[in-house]
């Protein structure tokens, strides 16, 4: 993917006006228009949730569930947050199941994405306590290249209190989504533009060798095979440049939050070989060899040499 910027959506403020009681009611409106003008979906396909955010994405299933299980693993809460001077909930992490949401509606795939021991979160309904968002994404093929998706997100508090998105929350994530989706899209095309590109090179080098000898002349000398291979190696080498990097000094904390007082997941040894995974201004959210993930200062990462 490159080391793209991954920042949380602006969350949406609830507002009233012109018959909508809420963000939430304008979002249900817009989901109800769109599905009504979308394609007709197969037999076999199940019905949508109701509640939550749903919306039909033009990409396989293969794309879509990589681009979810990606957002799933962000560590961010997007469209949410709890103090005033960081507007981005970070300290999520990715779930195989879920307490909250217990059953999967038949027909789709289910992943979610928990935040543990959240104070009072903005944009959920009524909260005033200490609790957990779990938010839950369901993908469901919708031919060869869509799928659906549908989004929900709760906050239950220390009491066991169920509190709903006010709408907020799961088109953000939704957004998060796409972005990556973007992101995906787009190295497929890279890859397969440099494919062309060595294709095409060599049918020029097999075409001119064919003008070559009806010509009588000596044929000139192939490009070996291997020339191609190490310009491609070269390419790789670049992109994997602008991703990875490695830690400069032994026992730097690996955070699990992007900021000093966050506790610390382990210490890096010096030259640990990292992959980014997020860019905020000032720390990186990166994956160890070992797959484990966390917060790393930026001064503490250098390129790889």
């Amino acid at each position: 993917m490159g080391a793209h910027a991954l920042f949380a959506t602006p969350a949406i403020r609830p507002k009233r006006g012109h018959g909508f009681k809420s963000t939430a009611s304008l979002l249900r409106a817009c989901f109800l228009l769109l599905f009504t003008s979308a394609p007709a979906l197969s037999a076999a396909s199940h019905a949508v949730p109701e509640g939550g955010f749903g919306a039909r994405l033009e990409a396989p299933e293969a794309d879509v569930l990589e681009a979810v299980h990606e957002v799933a693993a962000d560590q961010i809460i997007h469209g949410t947050f709890s103090y005033e001077k960081e507007k981005i909930l970070y300290g999520a992490h990715a779930a195989d199941s879920s307490t909250t949401f217990r059953e999967t509606p038949p027909g789709f795939k289910a992943f979610y994405k928990v935040a543990d021991r959240v104070l009072a979160p903005r944009y959920f309904k009524n909260t005033a306590d200490i609790g957990t968002i779990t938010v839950r994404y369901l993908v469901q093929p919708a031919g060869p290249t869509a799928c659906m998706i549908h989004v929900d997100a709760v906050f239950v508090d220390a009491r066991h209190r169920v509190h709903d998105s006010q709408g907020s929350v799961e088109p953000a994530e939704y957004a998060a989504v796409q972005e990556h989706l973007q992101a995906i899209a787009l190295k497929h095309q890279q890859e397969q533009e440099q494919a062309n590109d060595l294709a095409s090179r060599r049918q020029q080098a097999e075409e001119k060798k064919q003008k070559s000898v009806k010509a009588g002349l000596p044929a000139p000398a192939s490009a070996p095979a291997a020339d191609f291979a190490a310009e491609l190696a070269a390419q790789i080498d670049q992109i994997r440049r602008q991703v990875e990097f490695r830690v400069r000094d032994a026992g730097t904390p690996l955070k699990s939050a992007p900021f000093r007082s966050a506790s610390t997941v382990e210490l890096l040894p010096r030259r640990t070989e990292v992959v980014v995974l997020i860019i905020t201004p000032y720390w990186y959210g990166v994956e160890t060899a070992d797959r484990h993930r966390g917060w790393v200062h930026r001064s503490q990462l250098e390129p790889l040499p």
